[in-house]
């Protein structure tokens, strides 16, 4: 039943981790709360936001934000350099059917801001192990139930927020953490760095649908 349960859990590539820790890249916490389902883990949306008003983004580089003691000091800097790209590049992809990219603040421009805060590759043979053989499924399984996250499967933690590009008052923040999902349908299992990667990709989805929901209900 275990063994059937963990492979039925298999759709998407990560799932929501059950905490994140803030790293201080958004310096001022205090507003934001726990997130409602499928939300961030900790959001804030100021109240007060017109998001018809603004039709641009001027995005600052993703930045990798972490402590001395974070796992992130120890990855090779051409990985990082590509986490960042791929990030970049995935919310830049997204989110240009529906915004402008600028290079300067002005009226009607929003600025997004963003940082890696986490990252943990996968432990390759581990995760393979654990995926074939019936008693390494069977601890996984029990592991992401006691846990919240599947064996050797990499998992990565991200913090956003945007900000009037005039005014500097601040749009909306989110903090996450996400895991590698232990069957995702792909051939990437010796991908070290696919948790990171699927979870770029998830985020940017949600920021491009979370934005037009936002703008249609500024409008009603």
């Amino acid at each position: 039943a275990v063994v059937a349960a963990s492979l039925l859990c298999g759709c998407g590539t990560t799932l929501q981790a059950r905490k994140a820790m803030p790293s201080g890249f958004l310096k001022d916490y205090s507003q934001l709360k726990p997130g409602a389902e499928g939300q961030a883990l900790l959001v804030y949306v100021n109240p007060r936001t017109d998001f018809r008003r603004y039709d641009k983004i001027l995005m600052d580089p993703v930045r990798v934000y972490a402590g001395k003691r974070s796992p992130i000091a120890k990855i090779p800097r051409e990985d990082l350099r590509s986490m960042v790209n791929y990030l970049e590049a995935t919310v830049r992809e997204q989110l240009k059917a529906d915004y402008t990219f600028v290079d300067e603040p002005g009226p009607g421009v929003m600025r997004l801001q963003i940082a890696i805060t986490d990252v943990k590759g996968s432990v390759v043979a581990l995760d393979v192990m654990s995926s074939l053989t019936p008693p390494g499924i069977a601890l996984s399984a029990l592991k992401q139930v006691s846990t919240g996250s599947p064996s050797a499967t990499g998992s990565v933690g991200g913090e956003c927020q945007a900000v009037d590009s005039l005014s500097n008052v601040r749009l909306f923040a989110a903090v996450d953490a996400r895991v590698g999902q232990k069957y995702t349908g792909k051939f990437d299992k010796f991908n070290k760095w696919r948790a990171a990667q699927g979870a770029f990709d998830y985020w940017a989805g949600q920021l491009q649908q979370w934005l037009r929901e936002r703008r249609e209900q500024s409008a009603r």
